[in-house]
């Protein structure tokens, strides 16, 4: 099921592709450190460095790169991508990936064979998976915590009020008023994504999540029904990294590895990735 892996060796550098950027919050942001740190402290205050200055760990945004990821395969195609915060112990119980009692079975029946096992695995899990990881997959994307751009930084929070609405009044639930901390509008994140050996495939989904962060439509962090988290991402694919593994020899002697700043080449792994869901959609077909 996934998608464009049977022709990877995993045990070999394959490709490595490093995008930077800046994320910019386009209203104020919030992600929260899970509770005040002291009586000076707000109700919710968001998270931060030893500096006092917020930061977004780099698995919040892969979380929401995945979670957006999900949705939309799952929208072409209920077996892309698996129920992933779901894990049935039971073999087979989840439609298009698998459960730990799966991965027990494959273990078994490849017990002599490590590179079946990695194969199987890899064959049969779904296409968040294989890319983003799972508990017995180790993740091909690595996305670092995103500092905050000093000249975007003032060293102001937003401090907004919250309350609880009594369903049965619809007014303000009595005792459950509280505040909680944001990050402005205009603050600016570092960005920087690696994605190692995916196959052609993978790197065009990879490409979607990223376009789609571009375009406004992956929400971060808490509060977002209240219109927090709307964030922009610019990536500059002129500084961005591309190295295949025919490169290497150049690269050891220090020249610089290629970018991706060519959109006909990123073009060429969109087509990877919309090829590989045409061809599920016609297999889908014939079972």
């Amino acid at each position: 099921m996934a998608a464009g892996n049977d022709s990877i060796d995993f045990t070999r550098f394959h490709n490595r592709l490093r995008v930077k950027g800046l994320l910019r919050a386009e209203t104020a942001i919030r992600i929260g450190s899970g509770g005040g740190g002291g009586p000076t402290e707000h109700d919710l205050p968001v998270l931060k460095d030893v500096q006092g200055r917020p930061y977004i760990p780099g698995s919040s945004f892969k979380g929401a790169f995945r979670a957006h990821l999900e949705r939309l395969l799952r929208g072409v195609d209920e077996s892309l991508a698996c129920a992933s915060t779901s894990r049935p112990r039971e073999a087979g119980r989840l439609p298009g990936c698998l459960t730990q009692g799966d991965v027990e079975e494959i273990k078994e029946r490849h017990t002599d064979d490590p590179a079946a096992l990695a194969q199987e695995v890899l064959r049969r899990s779904c296409w968040t998976c294989s890319l983003l990881g799972a508990p017995w997959l180790a993740s091909k994307v690595l996305v670092r915590d995103l500092t905050i751009d000093p000249a975007t930084w003032f060293d102001r929070f937003q401090v907004r009020d919250g309350v609880a609405i009594d369903r049965d009044t619809e007014t303000a639930a009595e005792g459950l008023k509280y505040d909680f901390e944001a990050v402005p509008a205009g603050a600016e994140f570092r960005f920087e994504m690696i994605i190692e050996n995916a196959s052609k495939p993978e790197l065009g989904l990879a490409l979607l999540g990223l376009r789609e962060f571009e375009r406004g439509n992956v929400p971060l962090g808490g509060a977002t029904s209240r219109g927090l988290g709307s964030v922009n991402l610019q990536i500059n694919w002129a500084g961005s990294e591309w190295l295949e593994a025919d490169q290497l020899r150049d690269y050891f002697a220090g020249k610089p590895a290629g970018t991706l700043e060519d959109e006909h080449k990123r073009e060429e792994y969109w087509q990877a990735f919309t090829s590989a869901l045409n061809a599920a959609k016609e297999a889908q077909g014939h079972a």
